[in-house]
Order: structure tokens, then sequence, then C-alpha cells
């Protein structure tokens, strides 16, 4: 205690400097502590309530009324500490010390508290505001990219997919709330746009051979034509080409729902692929197409038949877009638990913008070269359903005027060695 030192420290020579022990008592007083200093007999060498009581009650009781006022729950009462005086280990007085306890406030102290409440409360003000400031400034960030989705998601609704949202907002979340709904928006604009193509596609489909054998039935049917064998061929020909739609439908039909099944054995891929390109040899070589080989032994469990169907829709593709003397290579491969069978050819190779729907049903590239081949545009269709009903995926990588490489990937869980 700093006051018990400094009082030791007025006794020197067996004698108390009592001066300085009054300059310590009254700065003890105004900071309310009233001191006794008694020597070693207990005689009384300076008392603050005989130096002056009033002073001493005055102090007292403001530090009473000042830690009423701060802490009125707190019981509060005169305390007296005693403390014994030495020097070194020598006894030389006695020390007692009264105070308001177990707590007390002096003036400073509650002017300090009170302007501490009005900073706190300024504070809190400002916090207040700030945060109502701020709390506007973010639902406003939040909101006004979310009323575009909005917006945009009622567009979308009516059929208008062309327009997207900017993803330049500052929320992570939002800016892919936003992509999300322009992917979906473009998705659904491809859709319509491969909707409309099918509905023109179909209606051409069935109104070119509906047409043809209604003129031909009607000039029969009026005496202008004999219903000669070359006639009645054409209009058997023209049914046979509604009856292959019809089928193609079916088939996608089938593929697209839940109705595919799979017939699932073990077989050896080595030997489906050869016996396939061993069918097409006789295209190739009216082509003069160069066939390369390279096909790993792989024993897999999938369903022939309809992996077949896929491998022979690629070839035949090949084949009919590569150009005389041009090429196709033919790998079956294996890597990171997956099958691979790749068909590359140097034909005409696919556009970017074709890329992105050429496994969609009824897309054609080509349309007037496929309707010549007869063909409606589902055969790449079917063969991705049919893959991914293996568990497996279908992807085309390929350049305008720089041939094209379909890649099937097949999962190795089914395989044996």
């Amino acid at each position: 205690m700093e006051i018990k030192n400094k009082i030791s420290n007025a006794y020197s020579n067996n004698s108390w400097d009592k001066k300085a022990i009054e300059n310590i008592g009254t700065d003890a007083i105004t900071g309310g502590l009233l001191i006794t200093v008694k020597d070693k007999n207990d005689n009384i060498i300076w008392n603050a309530r005989e130096y002056d009581n009033i002073v001493c009650e005055k102090i007292l009781n403001k530090i009473i009324e000042n830690t009423n006022k701060v802490s009125p729950d707190v019981d509060i009462k005169n305390t007296f500490d005693k403390f014994d005086l030495k020097q070194g280990e020598a006894l030389i007085g006695k020390l007692e010390v009264e105070y308001i306890g177990p707590i007390y406030y002096e003036d400073s102290d509650v002017i300090f508290l009170r302007m501490l409440d009005r900073i706190l409360f300024i504070l809190g003000l400002l916090f207040f505001i700030i945060s109502i400031i701020v709390g506007w400034l973010l639902s406003y960030a939040i909101s006004k990219p979310i009323l575009k989705v909005i917006d945009a998601t009622n567009l979308i609704s009516e059929g208008n997919y062309s327009k997207g949202i900017k993803e330049d907002y500052s929320i992570y979340e939002i800016n892919k709330l936003i992509k999300s709904i322009n992917m979906m928006a473009g998705d659904l604009d491809k859709q319509e746009k491969i909707r409309q193509e099918l509905t023109k596609d179909i209606s051409h489909e069935l109104r070119t051979p509906i047409t043809t054998m209604q003129a031909q039935l009607e000039a029969i049917m009026d005496g202008l034509w004999e219903p000669s064998q070359e006639r009645l061929k054409s209009i058997y020909d023209e049914l046979q080409r509604l009856n292959r739609l019809t089928v193609s439908i079916e088939d996608l039909s089938r593929c697209e729902g839940s109705k595919l099944r799979l017939n699932k054995s073990e077989v050896d891929l080595e030997t489906v692929i050869t016996t396939i390109l061993t069918n097409f040899e006789k295209q190739l070589l009216d082509k003069d197409i160069n066939l390369q080989v390279d096909i790993k032994h792989i024993n897999i469990m999938i369903d022939k038949d309809k992996i077949s169907q896929v491998i022979i829709n690629i070839i035949s593709n090949a084949i009919k877009y590569t150009p005389d003397k041009g090429e196709i290579f033919v790998r079956c491969f294996t890597k990171s638990d997956n099958v691979y069978i790749s068909i590359k050819d140097s034909g005409i190779g696919i556009s970017d913008e074709d890329k992105d729907y050429i496994f969609e049903r009824f897309y054609r590239t080509d349309k007037s070269r496929a309707r010549e081949t007869g063909g409606v545009g589902i055969g790449l269709t079917i063969s991705r359903e049919i893959v991914k009903a293996h568990g497996g995926s279908i992807n085309v990588y390929s350049k305008l005027d720089e041939g094209s490489n379909f890649v099937i990937k097949l999962p190795m869980k089914f395989c044996g060695t």
C-alpha cells in the first residue's frame, strides 16, 4: 500500500516527521481515505478526523452519495483497515485507514462514468443508424438482382428465352443463381428451336410421301395413269418411308423413356467391333477409305445388341461423311476404370453451332443430304440414350472441315479380364 510506505518513510532517527504525515493525510482525505497514525505504543501521532472532521464527513458523505447514484444496490458502509508500520523487521508504529466500502466513487469517477454513458449512448445510436443504412444497402444489393431474376423467369415462362442477366454482382451466390437461370434460359431456347425444327421436319417427312402417294393414287383413280407395277412400287416405297419414320419415333420413345431394358452379358469388345467393321468392308472399299484399328482385348458386361447399334451408327456416319480416300481410326482402350471406344474420321467435321445440338432428336447438320440418304436425325439421340443407360457417356470432338472424333465411355465396374 503506497500510503503505508510513505508514512514509514516519515520515520527516522526514532522520531516522526509530523508535517510529512500531515501532508500525506490531507492528500488521503481528498481521495476518501481517513488515516490515523500511531506510534508503536498506540499513541496518536496524527488523526484525520481530529485534523478536520467536518471536511472528512463531507467527503465521506459525498462518496456515499456518488456510490448510491452509480451502484444503488451495493451495500456500502464505513470500513476500517489496520496495518503495522515497520522499518526492516522493527515495528515503528501502526496505521488505521477508514474509507467507504466495499466500493466507492469520487466526483471524478462519477463524471467519467457519466461521460462514458453518453459516449456509449452516442456510439450505440451511431451503430444503430449505420446498421439500418448497411442493412438497407445489403437488402437492396440482394433484392435488386433477385427482382431481375424474377423478371427474367417471368419472361422465360412467357417463352422469351433470349434476355439474359448480367453476372456483375459482388455476391457469389447471386451470380451463381443468375448463371443457372441464364443456362436454363439458353437450354430452353435451344430446346424451343429444336422443337420448332422437329415440327417442321416431321411435317416435311410426313407430307412428302403422303403428297406423292396422293398424287399418284388420284392420277390412277382418274384414269390418267395405269396401275402399273412400277407405279405401285413407287407408292409402296413411300409407305415404307412412312413406316421407317414411325419405327424410328417408336425407338426414340423407348430409349428416352423408362422402357429401355438392357439384356447384359459378358462380351469381348474386340470381337464385337471387329465383326461390325467386317460388315462395313464393302462401303470402305467403295470409297477407298483407309481404316486403322487399335483394339484391346476387353471383356465387359453390356447389352451387346444395343452397344453394337451405337457403334454401327457412328461408323456408318463416319463413312457417309468421309470423302473418298479419307481415313477412319477406331480405337478401344481402358483408362481410369473406364472403357473408351474412339471412332475418328477425316470427314467434313461439325461446326461449333451444330455440336451443341448434334445429339438432339431429329437434328441434322446437313438436312438435304440426310433426306437423300433416308435419315431422320435420331441415330445419335438413340446412341446417347443407350450409352447413358449403361452408365456411360458419349462425346464428340470436331471442327468443321477437320473431321470428327466420337468417344464412347463405359464404366469398367462390370468388366471382366
